[in-house]
């Protein structure tokens, strides 16, 4: 490990247990599966884990705190710990990495990462459990199958968990249900791990418990070729990224054995990185292109499609970090 240890972008939110106050460490990409619960002096330590702090740094910023030395073994320790369960930037964390989204990569198709935990996994409780969501007084009653459809082209939809947000999906799913006849479905999706590319294409189709949502693999292919850019560098980032399986879920859901359609299944990380700097997120120029790649690609190919964005508008509150 390096002589200034660096700790990997992860989440942290402060959670209670046992009457004590701890903080939790999550990694939104998937590569570490543990969540670690750590105590405030071990979270002093883990603060200054940012690359230009040695643990020589850490020990005299303890002193300058408290008083006393705490010895290294005792911060090596947690530098260990926070590395084997994959927290931190090393080279046991590249190989990891490199292992994980190689396996991934070569997979026939995007498997249903989430299917067991954030939605059932066997076909009928799902059935089940979504159409649930309709039920008022939160949703908004079962879907009019006759209605003439046609009109609606975009959405927006939660990517929150079912169990929180169900009766949602179902309001925004109702509407595209009754108001589209789309047969192509381009489907936005945040990337909460974040990634150096604004845009993460995939290829290959998702699985979900009600069998496979196609990708329309020649729109992707023209998609890529048009926007200037290398859409699929960041593509092992819709490994364990629920924006858009969750969509794809819900879309395999209303549509399984009424009509056939494709996806387009894209990735973005842009907004948050400009808003960051200081910047417009129009001010990266492959942002821009892609956009008007995507509406030429779509345009071209003849398709009734429909814009989803897996998009929650806020995450406010200790749960997400506030």
């Amino acid at each position: 490990m390096s002589d200034a240890p660096r700790l990997r972008p992860v989440e942290a939110f402060p959670v209670e247990q046992d009457g004590r106050r701890l903080v939790a460490l999550r990694d939104p990409a998937g590569y570490a599966s543990s969540i670690l619960l750590l105590p405030s002096p071990v979270v002093e330590i883990v603060a200054m884990l940012d690359g230009r702090h040695t643990v020589l740094d850490i020990q005299a910023e303890l002193v300058r705190r408290h008083g006393e030395i705490v010895p290294r073994a005792d911060i090596e320790g947690v530098l260990e710990a926070l590395d084997k369960h994959g927290f931190m930037d090393s080279p046991r964390f590249t190989a990891l990495r490199a292992e994980t989204d190689g396996r991934f990569l070569a997979a026939p198709v995007r498997p249903a990462a989430h299917a067991g935990s954030a939605y059932p996994a066997e076909p009928d409780e799902l059935r089940r459990a979504f159409g649930a969501f309709f039920a008022p007084p939160d949703g908004p009653g079962p879907i009019d199958w006759s209605a003439p459809g046609g009109g609606l082209r975009g959405l927006i939809a939660p990517h929150i968990d079912f169990h929180r947000g169900g009766p949602a999906y179902a309001w925004a799913y109702r509407d595209l249900a009754e108001r589209s006849d789309a047969d192509l479905f381009v489907i936005l999706g945040t990337c909460h791990a974040g990634m150096p590319d604004p845009f993460a294409l995939r290829r290959k189709d998702f699985e979900t418990p009600l069998g496979p949502v196609r990708v329309d693999r020649d729109l992707v292919e023209r998609l890529a070729g048009r926007a200037g850019q290398d859409c699929f560098a960041s593509e092992a980032a819709h490994r364990v990224e629920h924006s858009i399986e969750f969509q794809a879920v819900f879309l395999a859901y209303l549509y399984a054995g009424r009509r056939d359609f494709t996806v387009v299944p894209v990735l973005a990380s842009f907004v948050h990185e400009a808003l960051a700097q200081g910047r417009s997120p129009e001010d990266d120029p492959r942002v821009p292109r892609f956009i008007d790649a995507l509406r030429d690609a779509v345009a071209a190919s003849g398709r009734r499609a429909v814009v989803v964005a897996g998009a929650d508008l806020a995450h406010v509150g200790p749960r997400f970090g506030d």
